[in-house]
């Protein structure tokens, strides 16, 4: 159960409004309980109709609820007859100090001599009345996260920092509400999913054949949406991620290397704790032979942006990489230059739903002398992710996930009035807002907008 002093972003109580204690989530149940001492009653009330038992259920409520308690007793100057508020939960969140931030209304019919209102303090002694007003949240957004996190709730999660083994309760519940909007996962494909888990691992022990590199490029150039033209790039090895390739560039990089200031996170934690200075390309001048790394596409910049950016730094004769992870979900047509272009960096890993054997490529014009062309070049890659992903080459084309989840991503953004962005998956809304605190990283930027993953996951299943 969460620790009491809950956050002033989940609920305010307003004084001044005689008690309004706002959700940023729907409310499925409201228990309370009171010990009873001596010869008294509490009778309570939901928008004027009489509560039975000490539990009220979510179908009851409307979106602003008056929640009256009402204390009487027999002799209104028997001090040894009176009421204590033991519990006060919504949705299993302990909320009762929050209560005790109420005014209590004294029925001055029976009390001449007390004050019209008191401080509660959990404590009923004077007959009279205590109203709680409930707001829960109208938000669409708000309510399918919460949904989400609480019918759907994963036992075991990940990525995140901390235990990815945890137990259903309040807290982790109204974690994963606030954060369901959060992140760069795919969505699920049933069909990905399938071959996954038919794949025998004998299947994938063996090292790849020799024509990979020419069937990947061939695969990736029959998209209709992406366009990939010039000069090959020579050197062609394997990875468990792009972050070898992405820490090997910085690594090699001059003191100085031109970055957008914001870009997935990763790429920011690699450059703490090293001399490295940052520079952000849409703001300062690209210097002649400088390093420049760009994530294209890319779902704070337009591609034209991006384009620009190249075509300075190509003037520039400088060392350009692309991180090209999101380029199966770009949602406009994509017509990239690799002549200038030094290193291009590729994954499925946010377009499919194999986070878990994460397959990565790199082309370079030049030979890297790095452990990863080290490993590659003495066929001591992982084996099992690389041929894991060629099988599903195999299968799948370039545009699967894109086209499966093009329509659908339309509905949903029209249900929560979203707006696009260069990448399938990220959508912006006027709630979606930087946390400057870097509660996750101080490189995380991604919470300016709307992941809808999770949307896609159970669309049809819930309201949306």
């Amino acid at each position: 159960m969460v620790e009491r002093g809950t956050p002033g972003w989940l609920l305010r109580v307003r004084e001044k409004t005689g008690g309004v204690m706002k959700f940023n989530f729907p409310i499925d149940r409201v228990e309370y309980e009171f010990e009873l001492i001596g010869d008294c009653k509490i009778d309570a009330t939901i928008n004027e109709r009489s509560v039975s038992g000490n539990i009220i259920h979510g179908h009851l409520l409307k979106g602003h609820n008056v929640l009256k308690i009402n204390f009487t007793k027999s002799d209104p100057t028997d001090t040894g007859s009176y009421a204590t508020l033991k519990q006060f939960k919504v949705n299993g969140g302990d909320f009762i100090d929050q209560i005790k931030a109420i005014k209590y209304k004294v029925d001055k019919s029976k009390h001449q001599d007390a004050n019209d209102t008191i401080d509660n303090n959990l404590y009923f002694g004077y007959i009279g009345s205590m109203e709680i007003l409930l707001e829960q949240t109208n938000d669409q957004l708000e309510k399918a996260a919460w949904i989400i996190a609480d019918k759907e709730f994963e036992h075991t999660k990940w990525p995140i920092k901390g235990n990815i083994h945890r137990n259903k309760d309040f807290e982790t519940i109204l974690r994963d509400a606030k954060f369901m909007y959060t992140g760069s996962t795919p969505p699920q494909s049933k069909a990905i999913t399938k071959l996954v888990n038919e794949t025998k691992v004998e299947e994938l022990r063996g090292p790849f054949p020799n024509d990979v590199e020419s069937k990947l490029w061939d695969w990736i150039s029959k998209s209709e949406r992406v366009k990939i033209d010039g000069e090959p790039l020579k050197h062609f090895t394997f990875s468990n991620g792009v972050s070898d390739s992405l820490d090997s560039f910085v690594r090699n990089s001059s003191r100085i290397i031109m970055m957008p200031s914001k870009m997935y996170y990763m790429h920011g934690e690699l450059f703490d704790e090293t001399d490295l200075i940052r520079l952000d390309p849409f703001e300062r001048p690209i210097p002649l032979y400088a390093d420049v790394l760009l994530e294209y596409p890319s779902p704070w910049y337009t591609n034209e942006e991006l384009d620009n950016v190249i075509k300075l730094a190509k003037d520039k004769k400088a060392k350009i990489a692309l991180d090209l992870t999101w380029l199966p979900v770009a949602t406009d047509k994509i017509q990239l230059e690799l002549n200038g272009i030094d290193q291009i960096f590729f994954s499925m890993n946010k377009a499919w739903p194999i986070h878990d054997f994460r397959p990565a490529f790199r082309w370079s014009r030049d030979r890297i002398n790095d452990r990863q062309t080290f490993d590659y070049e003495n066929g001591i890659y992982p084996k099992t992710s690389a041929n894991m992903f060629m099988k599903l080459i195999d299968k799948f084309t370039f545009g699967h996930i894109y086209n499966t989840n093009k329509d659908p991503r339309v509905e949903i953004m029209q249900t929560f009035n979203l707006e696009p962005t260069s990448v399938l998956w990220f959508t912006k809304h006027k709630s979606a807002v930087h946390d400057e605190k870097g509660h996750i990283s101080k490189h995380y930027f991604l919470d300016e907008f709307v992941c809808i993953q999770k949307l896609l996951d159970f669309k049809g299943k819930y309201f949306w």
